[in-house]
């Protein structure tokens, strides 16, 4: 291979137009990294989309495993990115379409939408693509989406004062008011009740209000631990799922559940706050890696006998975090093999009853170094 790139050793095909979008639209280092790196692994090998986890993502730009999980859903939720659930992380390509892109100041200012938080598996008709477009509320008549035109109309600083002549009575302008607030419901409840008489409206509200409590109930039920009520139904009620993101949600709570760090409740986030971050979308790891399992298997070996052997199952995601920190605490190459074999030596002071979890741990560790100050490691 020549000491310098070179094409004939691989090279990737993007439209010009798709790579300005991306270095114009204000993304963040992070999400630039996280994107690029998924170009690569699609287009260099002339896929449009391709099954990856994020600790593959994470090794080719650097970045930890958990940002890559973080803005991956960032960026599906702006719709920068196509993800599902694949079989070995997530089914990720790039939504060429870039004009249907997301900005996070946009994301600030928009209400939630079902139809932002689960990315379709492909790029979706023209019709699906009209309807998620039409659940942007209207600069003009939504005051409330944090788009908001010129608000003087009515001062006499602008000119335009409260006039008869000009339709705008008090009156008249209670009545556009409620019309404006009115427009910026949901569109499913807006088609429901837009076309009914007047007198079945308020029925049919509350019908959609009595739907949406059942939806908010079977949530609920679902999610293992019971705190903060009233936020959790505020945060049910501003992502007004349909059926279907209510399945995907109650799916990624029983995905959760089969984590070990949810094992123990302390872990579990209040319903509120993991509704606000789109926890269902999280990549939820449920079995050891293999260099988690080598590590384990490593301490089996040389200290089970002293220390006591370590199961390869279940999986418990605080070990695992912690065997992923261990080799950081020294630079030499075979620095895990080479500690294990110092604390076999039986002239190394260990405090009584402890296990592999604090060993390992950078405060365990700490102590043993220090009690054992001297005694080359």
């Amino acid at each position: 291979m020549s000491s310098t790139p070179q094409t004939e050793d691989g090279y990737l095909m993007i439209a010009n137009e798709l790579l300005e979008a991306i270095l114009g639209f204000g993304f963040s280092l992070r999400e630039q990294s996280v994107l690029f790196t998924i170009i690569r692994k699609t287009y260099g090998f002339k896929k449009k989309e391709d099954d990856m986890s994020a600790s593959q993502i994470g090794a080719l730009c650097r970045v930890p495993r958990q940002h890559v999980t973080t803005t991956l859903n960032l960026l599906a939720l702006r719709n920068v990115i196509t993800k599902r659930a694949g079989r070995y992380g997530s089914i990720i390509g790039v939504q060429k379409n870039h004009r249907k892109w997301v900005s996070a100041e946009q994301m600030k200012s928009l209400p939630a939408s079902p139809e932002l938080g689960q990315v379709n598996d492909d790029q979706g008709s023209e019709e699906d693509q009209n309807q998620a477009v039409s659940l942007v509320p209207n600069q003009d008549t939504c005051p409330e989406s944090g788009l908001v035109p010129n608000q003087d109309r009515g001062s006499p600083e602008s000119g335009q004062v409260d006039s008869p002549d000009l339709g705008h009575t008090k009156e008249n302008l209670q009545k556009e008011n409620h019309q404006k607030k009115e427009s910026c419901a949901p569109q499913a409840e807006r088609d429901l009740v837009g076309d009914l008489p007047a007198d079945k409206k308020s029925r049919a509200k509350t019908g959609a209000n009595q739907e949406s409590q059942t939806k908010f109930e079977r949530f609920y039920a679902a999610y293992p631990r019971k705190k903060s009520r009233i936020a959790a139904e505020k945060a049910f009620a501003k992502l007004n799922p349909d059926e279907q993101l209510l399945t995907a949600i109650i799916a990624g709570i029983e995905r959760a559940m089969t984590s070990g760090q949810w094992s123990d409740p302390q872990f579990i986030p209040h319903p509120a706050t993991w509704l606000n971050a789109g926890g269902w979308l999280d990549e939820i790891q449920t079995e050891y890696s293999a260099a988690e399992l080598g590590v384990i298997r490593l301490f089996n070996e040389k200290l089970g006998a002293r220390f006591g052997e370590v199961p390869d199952s279940p999986f418990v995601e605080q070990r695992a975090a912690l065997i992923r920190e261990f080799p950081t605490f020294s630079k030499r190459e075979n620095f895990i093999e080479e500690c294990f074999d110092w604390l076999s030596d039986g002239s190394i002071d260990v405090p009584p009853k402890v296990g592999f979890d604090w060993i390992i741990s950078r405060a365990g560790f700490t102590k043993i170094l220090a009690a054992n100050n001297g005694k080359s490691a």
